[in-house]
């Protein structure tokens, strides 16, 4: 069952169409970024907290050393079967193999950026805010 809260902060849940949304493309360069067969671009671009399916916790930063970014990648193949953005700026996904990652949201940098279909973008502005244009946002 999904941690996933329900109340007034939830701006934006994932996945957009029903059932899971397949991650066809992981990559690394000076953000994480996820694509899924959906037609979802999940870009991380500030430290991150991933929790993966065995239950180990790392602490990422797409800003560092790359190969630390490693334990992210477990996560290929996998699905988005849930996940939500809060009028906080904070972002938090959960895969099918159980693994978990948590964006907060950054003082200086837009922590992540979500692109869709229809037009959908989603922005963690720096403050700890939400811009969002598009599909089924505002």
């Amino acid at each position: 069952m999904s941690d996933i809260p329900v109340d007034d902060h939830v701006l934006w849940s994932w996945p957009v169409a029903p059932g899971p949304d397949l991650i066809v493309q992981c990559r690394v360069d000076y953000a994480f970024t996820i694509c899924t067969d959906g037609g979802m671009v999940l870009t991380i671009g500030s430290v991150f907290t991933l929790k993966t399916a065995a239950g180990s916790i790392h602490q990422l930063d797409p800003n560092g050393e790359p190969t630390r970014l490693g334990p992210a990648l477990s996560i290929t193949r996998s699905s988005i079967v849930a996940g939500f953005a809060d009028d906080h700026g904070a972002l938090h996904v959960e895969f099918s193999d159980g693994s978990v990652i948590d964006v907060p949201a950054d003082n200086s940098y837009e922590a992540w950026t979500i692109n869709g279909p229809q037009g959908l973008l989603l922005v963690s502005c720096p403050g700890g805010s939400i811009a969002s244009w598009g599909l089924r946002t505002g």
